[in-house]
């Protein structure tokens, strides 16, 4: 599960630019009102950051700002390691050696289903509780879900409690994929935030990686101390970490907002106008704020809902998680030659080299191009891999091709990071305007963790099926393979474009963006 969530392209900023004497203006008279740095706003808040225009002459204290990213990304790295978890415990699980006497297909999946289930609970109301009681507040709470999980799986020992602490676990995940972008976004400085935001899935990756390692190396109950332990460094070090400069703005706290930014930029920085444009910002933001019936009121916002459900959708059929969640025991049933916890491991470091490598790519090329080149390759690494396990199922001896698994799920992998797992994120960031980006997003996220759910809780049942392992990796190459075609004809560009030019090509299709935007000018 790749969250992601970008904050506003330059782009629209450039488009917003044009407004900016119209609303200095307005804030005048608003800036007289914020001076009281006691009153707190009552009328709802926001939650996106927007701060891309921003020009400042000093860069301020980056390290600092790297350091409060990965502080607050160790909540990423506990839901890697969340996600991760069923791989290789579901391995030893399914045993009949194990605490429980094993596991059957249907068990397994509820194992590993219930965790995006509880995401889906947490992610809902994160958002507001963040706007209520604060980025970091909202953050440090995050960490007892994920507590409370890890205790269950150390100390209890049945069925019921394992459900219980994955779902538990889930919710805790849900809500960091929305706190975590959110507050990154809002603490970095616009020459770094890219780079800060490419740490979420980066962390997410490394997490995975870790519980892959130490579920291959130790035993169940250290496994599950070890995730527990990685909660240490974040309590010790989250106290210190400065509050959302953007947050205290809105709730018209205007000191602690300038102490904030003195932290995080330095006192050489050119706080006093940072923080007008902050004030600018919020006004004009919290002014036209909608909701979900702005958001399908239009025809472009419609389309564009559409495109991202689409994309959701594509995200998941292509079996991601699944994979993810089942990966040692796909190589277990592949009967390879590589050993199933080393191709776990091995799959988990590509995950996080690729991680970095589309933090630097993903803006250079068109997010078209990504996603057909992602759903093309993603069918033809699928179909191999289930013509492998179809001579398998077969009875022929495929010892001689044993490493094809690997391969596959490699460049599975790799494929799936450059496109899908990427792409869609980005695009949501750009389809939307500000005042219905917040709720897009959401929706975007419930949509995509109640997939992940229904894959990961499909996927054994699947495999125990008629149509067996390599008819569900057919399905899986086929859905791909579509997500392809609706990559090429029904995604819009958005690489150089500004919002008014992806609004306008949402709303008017394939005609002269130039003539329409020229009529509209004109009118």
């Amino acid at each position: 599960m790749y969250l992601n969530v970008k904050s506003e392209s330059r782009e629209e900023a450039n488009e917003e630019s044009e407004n900016h004497v119209q609303q200095s203006m307005e804030m005048q008279s608003v800036d007289v009102e914020t001076k009281d740095t006691n009153n707190r706003e009552k009328n709802g808040t926001i939650t996106e950051p927007m701060l891309k225009h921003v020009t400042i002459s000093q860069e301020g204290h980056k390290l600092f700002q790297y350091l409060c990213t990965i502080i607050a990304g160790l909540m990423a790295m506990q839901s890697g390691m969340t996600l991760g978890w069923s791989s290789p415990m579901l391995y030893y699980l399914e045993k009949s050696s194990s605490f429980l006497g094993g596991l059957n297909g249907t068990d397994e999946s509820w194992v590993s289903s219930l965790m995006p289930l509880g995401a889906i609970l947490g992610a809902v109301p994160s958002g507001m509780l963040a706007d209520y009681i604060g980025r970091k507040p909202a953050i440090m709470i995050t960490a007892i879900p994920f507590l409370i999980s890890w205790i269950m799986l150390i100390f209890l020992r049945s069925f019921e409690s394992i459900l219980t602490a994955r779902f538990i676990g889930g919710i805790g995940s849900g809500a960091a994929c929305v706190l975590v972008p959110t507050y990154i976004g809002e603490v970095a400085e616009p020459s770094i935030r890219g780079a800060l935001g490419s740490f979420f899935p980066l962390l997410f990756s490394t997490g995975i990686v870790f519980i892959y390692i130490v579920g291959a190396l130790v035993d169940y109950t250290l496994a599950n101390v070890l995730c527990c332990a990685m909660l240490i460094p974040f309590t010790l070090m989250i106290p210190f970490l400065p509050e959302s400069p953007y947050w205290l703005v809105q709730k018209h706290c205007t000191q602690s907002a300038e102490k904030s930014l003195k932290i995080l930029r330095g006192k050489q920085h050119d706080i006093k106008r940072e923080l007008t444009t902050l004030r600018e910002e919020a006004y004009r933001v919290g002014k036209r704020r909608g909701g979900f019936r702005d958001l399908i009121g239009t025809r472009a916002g419609r389309k564009a809902i559409l495109t991202c459900i689409g994309l959701m959708w594509f995200q998941q059929m292509c079996g991601i998680d699944a994979l993810l969640f089942y990966t040692v025991s796909i190589f277990n049933d592949a009967g390879s030659t590589i050993e199933a916890h080393l191709a776990t491991i091995i799959i988990g470091i590509i995950e996080v080299v690729m991680a970095i490598v589309v933090a630097i790519v993903i803006d250079k090329f068109g997010r078209k191009p990504l996603l057909v080149l992602s759903g093309s390759s993603m069918s033809i690494c699928l179909g191999v891999l289930g013509y492998y396990f179809m001579l398998k199922d077969s009875d022929y001896d495929v010892t001689s091709i044993g490493w094809v698994p690997l391969t596959c799920l490699s460049l599975f992998n790799v494929t799936f990071s450059v496109g899908y797992g990427s792409v869609p994120f980005a695009v949501i960031s750009e389809l939307f305007p500000p005042e219905t980006k917040g709720v897009a997003i959401s929706t975007s996220i419930i949509v995509n963790w109640s997939l992940v759910f229904l894959v990961t809780k499909l996927y054994p049942i699947m495999i125990a099926s008629p149509i067996k392992s390599h008819g569900t990796f057919w399905l899986f190459s086929s859905m791909t393979a579509l997500s392809a075609i609706f990559g090429y004809f029904l995604v819009p560009e958005t690489k150089g474009k500004t919002l008014q030019e992806i609004q306008t090509k949402l709303k008017y299709g394939k005609v002269r963006i130039d003539k329409v935007l020229t009529t509209i000018q004109a009118a």
